[in-house]
């Protein structure tokens, strides 16, 4: 038994030390390539991007030279409100919009009719296909501010319960923060962060009204900013938030369904009609076509 101890022993220190040469074998070769590496530089752009970089930049600045300062800070609220900041620039959505002209000016240059001659048709659809992107980023800006809005009923009634129990509102977000997701929640621990990096929580609700621009939510920050600077108690708004909300949302959804048969007359008329009218004419036409020709 000690025997085979000592040869345990022995077979465990010879994997230690064969493992720790390795190790430090490793780390040596690592260090050396990141050297080399370091010396190299940083690592260049390929050629395609540097042939098309020229072509990207006069297309940037042709579709700034075009569009007015209004749209252009236009662009840059909406890649906000899409939560888009960091990760998409103006310069990029110009750079689609002009890659999406010349797509639309090529597909208008083969495929136009012949009645219409390319000089008008080319620069028709090149400047329709330019709105492209335009159109993409706002439904996503609005399909986001929809997310919001429809988070936020629930949100406060956690809130107003968190706040009610004991916590600050800063605490009572966080534990909200913890339990939402989705734009809402993104946008609140946002939110927080700013305010544990030393932005007045006064500044860092206003700049939440900015990034999301919804009636609901900045109806909450103004309330809550009232309430903040009169001495209010902050679970009453709370809860007189949240019911509004709920109203506003309740109203929305009866407009909705109030405009749903005048959106689904055309479909009717255009489509069930038609298809009833061959159903239903179709076999008595036939008949009555035959019998004609018969005599």
């Amino acid at each position: 038994m000690i025997l085979l101890a000592c040869l345990l022993v022995s077979v465990g220190l010879g994997v230690a030390s064969a493992g720790l040469y390795t190790s430090r074998r490793v780390v040596a070769e690592s260090a050396a390539i990141a050297v080399e590496f370091d010396a190299l530089g940083p690592a260049q752009p390929g050629f395609v991007h540097r042939a098309l970089e020229p072509l990207m930049n006069q297309a940037t600045a042709l579709m700034r030279a075009l569009s007015p300062a209004g749209r252009l800070d236009l662009i840059g609220r909406r890649i906000v409100y899409a939560g888009l900041e960091g990760r998409l620039t103006v310069e990029q959505v110009l750079v689609r919009k002009a890659l999406a002209a010349v797509g639309g000016g090529f597909l208008a240059l083969v495929a136009h009719p012949k009645a219409v001659p390319a000089l008008v048709a080319v620069p028709a659809v090149a400047a329709l296909a330019s709105f492209v992107p335009d159109v993409l980023l706002d439904s996503r800006a609005r399909s986001r501010q929809s997310q919001v809005a429809r988070s936020l009923p629930d949100a406060l009634d956690l809130l107003a319960v968190t706040v009610e129990a004991g916590l600050g509102l800063e605490q009572a977000l966080a534990v909200v923060t913890e339990r939402l997701t989705g734009p809402l929640g993104d946008e609140l621990r946002r939110m927080l962060a700013e305010i544990e990096l030393g932005v007045d929580r006064r500044h860092a609700l206003e700049l939440l009204r900015k990034r999301t621009d919804v009636r609901e939510l900045s109806a909450f920050v103004v309330a809550l900013l009232q309430a903040d600077e009169l001495g209010m108690a902050v679970g009453d708004v709370l809860k007189v938030q949240a019911h509004q909300v709920r109203l506003v949302r309740r109203q929305r959804a009866r407009e909705t369904a109030a405009k749903v048969p005048v959106k689904i007359l055309f479909p009717v008329v255009f489509g069930v009609f038609p298809a009833m009218f061959v159903i239903t004419v179709g076999p008595g036409a036939v008949s009555i076509v035959r019998t004609l020709f018969a005599h």
